[in-house]
């Protein structure tokens, strides 16, 4: 049975990548934990950067 949800889950949630940004602007936090959060960052799904790349193609 196929799943409603459009989600594929290849891409990080909305709250992860909230908390991953988070991370990434505390001071305190450890060089490790900081890569961790940047590679949530950069599964998150982002309509912004399809968006860019279609205006520099006009």
């Amino acid at each position: 049975m196929p799943n409603s949800n459009a989600h594929d889950g290849k891409h990080s949630s909305k709250k992860m990548t909230a908390l991953a940004s988070k991370v990434l602007h505390d001071k305190e936090a450890e060089k490790n934990t900081k890569s961790l959060a940047g590679s949530v960052l950069s599964q998150a799904e982002s309509h912004h950067d399809e968006q860019d790349a279609d205006s520099k193609k006009n």
